[in-house]
């Protein structure tokens, strides 16, 4: 996936992509078998789904804006980075010991804690390490070994079940890989970060984040509502009759989509623009989850969840690489804080949204309102995007 273009990346790029792709390659051993496994010892799977997501995903958003924070303070940004993998890694696998329904809420809320942690600072690394006009491809090369990690753990899930081994035995060799990724990390080299403006103490004051950032968070912030966990996408497979053999399979095929297209889609955001990218992205997912409303069927479902993953590779990458243009680089931390608390705590609303729309009225007025959420913030994006941008030079 990498090919040439990868290989003339900055190292630090290069090496925090190999870290995402092991972290993921731990995830993702657990992800696709967890809604079966809930449900199966669990009452009312999908609004237990929707709530250990969003509750997820909260204590998420709570900690990025202020590892934002002590990014823009912090001379080095690397032990963030760290502490945040490590603390993911070691509470993955409790997965294995789950028997009541607060305990996968408890352990999925600490590893989200990690990812609080560990987020901000490591987008900041990311776009530190690289010049303007490049950061489309820096940003799609790393959500590219981060989707091909999820592909790979999707499909050591797979052959390990098909194996004959338990599922609580899959979860607890889930920390390797997870081990492997903190390993990994200690090879990044942290370029000197820029101190100009930079506060260095606790009381002096930061630069501050523009203003004009709200124009383009708020669409964000929507289209987080929007933007449910793709648990939910493993549950229609059930809901259509896929066993859980399949779900690994089905998780394979949405990541592979993603990972095979994120690095190329990085590199047309620089040369088109990364809006273009983004409003692309968003537009598929609108339509993927409308059609999922009323799709029946594994193949067609099927089919449907490939192209949503499209979705992901357009517009993840091109989104951190919009921010980073639409701030100045002593705010980058906190910009990404802001960027990615006000979408971890809309995840919160949409897997609480979304968990309850299906489990009182079903799967076809969830996805419906979720893909109409989705081409709303599109338009919006169109709209205010303009106001978001610097002003130009005299």
């Amino acid at each position: 996936m990498a090919g040439g273009g990868a290989a003339r990346l900055p190292r630090t790029v290069v090496v925090l992509g190999l870290v995402s792709l092991l972290t993921d390659v731990s995830s993702e051993m657990i992800f696709p078998l967890l809604p079966a496994f809930l449900a199966a010892r669990l009452p009312a799977a999908p609004l237990l789904l929707g709530a250990m997501e969003g509750v997820a995903d909260l204590v998420a958003s709570l900690l990025k804006y202020q590892s934002g924070v002590w990014a823009d303070r912090a001379r080095r940004l690397k032990p963030l980075v760290l502490a945040g993998y490590g603390l993911s890694s070691l509470a993955r696998p409790l997965m294995a010991f789950v028997t009541v329904a607060w305990q996968p809420i408890v352990i999925r809320a600490v590893d989200r804690v990690g990812k609080g942690l560990r987020t901000s600072p490591r987008d900041a690394l990311i776009a530190h390490a690289v010049p303007e006009g490049s950061r489309g491809r820096a940003f799609g090369f790393h959500r590219g070994m981060d989707h091909a990690g999820a592909a790979l753990g999707a499909l050591l899930a797979t052959l390990l079940v098909a194996a004959g081994l338990r599922v609580e035995r899959v979860f607890l060799l889930a920390a390797i890989p997870g081990l492997l990724a903190v390993g990994a990390l200690l090879l990044v080299r942290e370029l000197p970060l820029p101190v100009s403006p930079r506060a260095t103490g606790v009381g002096q004051a930061l630069a501050p984040v523009p203003k004009r950032l709200a124009y383009y968070l708020v669409p964000v912030t929507l289209f987080g509502i929007a933007n449910s966990t793709d648990a939910f996408l493993l549950l229609k497979l059930t809901e259509e009759g896929a066993g859980p053999e399949l779900l690994p399979l089905a998780w394979l095929l949405l990541q592979a989509v993603k990972s095979l297209v994120s690095f190329p889609a990085g590199r047309l955001a620089d040369r088109l623009g990364a809006s273009r990218l983004i409003m692309t992205g968003w537009s598929l997912y609108a339509l993927s989850y409308l059609v999922l409303a009323w799709v029946r069927g594994v193949p067609l479902t099927l089919v449907v969840i490939a192209v949503y993953g499209l979705y992901h590779a357009l517009a993840e990458g091109a989104e951190k690489a919009l921010l980073t243009s639409l701030v100045p680089a002593e705010a980058r931390g906190r910009a990404f804080g802001l960027y990615n608390g006000l979408s971890g705590g809309a995840s919160l609303v949409a897997g609480l949204l979304f968990g309850a729309l299906w489990t009182a009225w079903g799967s076809t007025p969830a996805f419906l309102t979720a893909g109409v959420l989705a081409g709303v913030s599109a338009a919006l994006l169109a709209l205010l995007l303009p106001r978001a941008r610097p002003p130009a030079p005299a």
